[in-house]
This record gives C-alpha cells, structure tokens and sequence, in this order.
C-alpha cells in the first residue's frame, strides 16, 4: 500500500489577516492555494502516483484541493468526503493570530508545545479533546486503510492538526532521518507512507510537491 498524505493549499492571500482555522471555520482556498493543489498533482504525476481511492475532509478548503488533485490526474476517482478528516475544533484560539494566543495565560507555552511537538495543549479552551480526534482517526484508518482487498494506493487530504495525528496512530516506522519532533505539514505538502502486511513506514514528511 501506498499512501500520500496532503495537507490543504494557502486559505489566506497576502495581506489578509492569518489566523487559527479549525473545524468551525470553513473557508476557501486563495488563488495561491488553488496553484498548490496543481503543484501537488503535478509532483505525484511525476512519481508515477495515481490514487485508486482520494479521501478528503468535508471543508471546503480540502475539498477543493482534493477535486483539483483528482481532477488533474488521468485515472484518479472522484474524491471521497470523510468528516473523520475534518480540522480540530480550535475553541478559545479560532479566529485569534499567533500573537494573540501566546499573550493568553500560558498561550506561548502551549503554542510552542503544539507547533513544536504536537503536545496537546490542556487547558487551552479547545472544543475538540484529544481523545475524541484520536478516536476518528482510528476509525478513518481501521475502515479505510486496513483491508487487504482495499486500495492499495490512497491519498488523503485533510487538515494540520488532525493529519499529524496519522503517522503515531498508524505506528508507522520513521523516516530515515529520523522521528520528527512534530507531524506537522505545511500548506500543499506531502507525507509518503508505504504500507505491507498491515505495517507502515514513513518515506518522507513535510516534503514541496516539487521535491518529487
């Protein structure tokens, strides 16, 4: 088996205000983000990569960067829309920028914690709970990714918070590198995991489209 994990293009065009978008948010892809999906089409195209199964999170951010994907790519299925993939629900820091969650009582810390190892940060007014993200995730993989008469070659576009919780909960082996302190993706990148007898392994993480 072989799996892509993509993260969704740029949500925010320059001069906007960035802030925290979690579930709640559903927002769209910018131009930019639009020209991400096609790089990341692009960067599979080249690998030799056209999934027999695209799975996607019901926001419209990664929806549309799942149908570009798809679209872009001779052979690929339609996506399909899983809410098991849908963001984390941010509460308290929805809608605030990275300084105004590091100036909350112990926002600094537990940003850095989350964005620097992905240390679930307790107490920070999250609507999700970890237990709760983990459980889907399980789920997500247990029913999509667990089947020997499944797809073997999957790309699923989701989401930073929730796609980092992938390569733990697949147990997958690390990269050759080594075990990142954190899972996180930026915006159109891309986590390569190859499966085989119910065992993953981490090829590359975090890695441009244009490094394939």
């Amino acid at each position: 088996m072989r799996l892509v994990f993509a993260r969704h293009g740029n949500t925010f065009a320059p001069g906007d205000r960035v802030v925290w978008v979690g579930r709640r948010t559903d927002l769209p892809l910018v131009a930019r983000g639009e020209e991400q999906a096609r790089e990341a089409a692009a960067g599979l195209a080249r690998a030799g990569f056209v999934p027999d199964a695209v799975y996607c999170a019901s926001l419209r951010r990664t929806r549309g960067f799942a149908e570009i994907v798809a679209g872009a790519l001779a052979g690929a299925p339609d996506p399909i829309v899983d809410d098991r993939l849908d963001e984390i629900d941010y509460g308290a820091w929805e809608g605030l920028t990275a300084e105004e969650v590091a100036a909350r009582p112990g926002g600094g810390d537990m940003l850095a914690a989350w964005v620097g190892s992905d240390a679930w940060p307790e107490g920070a007014g999250w609507r999700s709970t970890r237990e709760e993200v983990s459980a889907r995730v399980r789920g997500f993989i247990a029913e999509r990714l667990g089947g020997a008469a499944g797809p073997s070659r999957v790309l699923v576009v989701g989401s930073n918070g929730v796609l980092r919780f992938f390569p733990r909960l697949l147990d997958a082996a690390p990269p050759p590198a080594g075990a990142p302190a954190s899972y996180q993706l930026k915006t159109g990148h891309l986590g390569l995991v190859a499966g085989e007898g119910g065992r993953f392994r981490i090829e590359r993480w975090n890695v441009s489209p244009a490094s394939l």
